[in-house]
């Protein structure tokens, strides 16, 4: 705690604006409890908190420029290779293609407050090829909605922020081998939930090849779209494949219940939100339900057609 406040005061808003730019473009820094922080130690003059709101605003709104321009040029890649990095890679996409398809640009000024849309918000503006224009003025009005809550926070609570430093100095290193330990319990109980659901469907995901022999069977499969319905107008989808979500759930399960052999793809890392599908319709009481390995990437690579409309 003493040396991220010594580096603060040495190197001044150069460290504030890199620490938001870092945040901003994907690193895991706690960018909001740092600017908190920097705020409480602050001299509440308004010429510093000013100096201290803009620099904040300009780092965070650079790395979503950033990560916007990666989107329009790299494509939806980016957003596989982001999702590797979540806490959560079976909602990450998922979830910001919903935010997009329910508010448009305006979700740029909230998603700041959501770990993982954060990150993916930029991209996916980028990769819909959102005007430039609106992606600016409506991520500056979320970088600064953001920078100006951590900052208020901080005058408002100088305080008792400033209590806890001492606490936390006065543990020393065994407070912040505290805070290490707490977070790594955190990031390991994310693990622990992943990885069972993973291996639970390991050994029974669906190849591409098995899938083309089951549609040419006598009795095709059942075969759901596990992906945001924006992906599914935009990228296509595998021929005779249903739209699954949260809000349908129920009547799938319902409707469906008969059908020995279902197929659920997404394109998403491990298929993880296939498997979150699979596992609920299981509880359900359908029988034979199996994630499709690699998803409609792989349907896609291995030759399989693409279906619009």
């Amino acid at each position: 705690m003493n040396t991220l406040i010594e580096l603060v005061q040495a190197y001044g808003l150069w460290i504030i604006f890199l620490i938001t730019l870092f945040q901003s473009v994907g690193l895991p820094l706690p960018a909001f409890a740092i600017l908190m922080l920097t705020a409480a130690v602050t001299p509440a003059t308004v010429a510093d908190i000013i100096s201290l709101l803009g620099t904040a605003t300009i780092g965070s709104l650079i790395g979503d420029i950033i990560l916007y321009f990666a989107g329009k040029r790299l494509g939806s890649s980016v957003l596989g290779k982001l999702c590797r990095i979540s806490l959560s890679p079976d909602s990450c996409v998922k979830s910001s293609g919903d935010v997009f398809s329910r508010f448009g640009p305006p979700a740029l000024t909230v998603v700041k407050f959501i770990p993982g849309l954060s990150t993916l918000a930029p991209v996916v503006a980028g990769v819909y090829a959102m005007p430039i224009v609106s992606f600016i003025v409506f991520s500056l009005i979320g970088a600064a909605v953001y920078s100006t809550t951590a900052v208020s926070l901080g005058v408002l609570f100088r305080h008792e922020i400033g209590s806890l430093i001492a606490t936390l100095t006065e543990f020393g290193k065994f407070g912040v081998l505290i805070l290490i330990i707490s977070f790594g319990i955190y990031l390991f109980v994310k693990w622990l939930q992943r990885y069972r659901l993973i291996r639970k469907f390991k050994s029974d995901r669906v190849t591409v090849v098995d899938l083309l022999e089951l549609i040419e069977g006598s009795s095709g499969p059942i075969i759901f779209d596990a992906r945001p319905a924006d992906q599914r107008t935009r990228n296509g989808f595998i021929p005779g494949s249903i739209p699954i979500s949260d809000i349908n759930l129920t009547e799938i399960a319902d409707l469906y219940s008969a059908y020995d052999e279902i197929i659920v793809y997404c394109s998403c890392p491990n298929e993880l939100t296939a498997a979150k599908y699979a596992e609920q319709l299981r509880r359900s009481g359908l029988k034979r339900i199996r994630p499709l390995l690699g998803g409609v990437d792989e349907w896609a690579k291995s030759g399989g057609r693409i279906a619009y409309t």
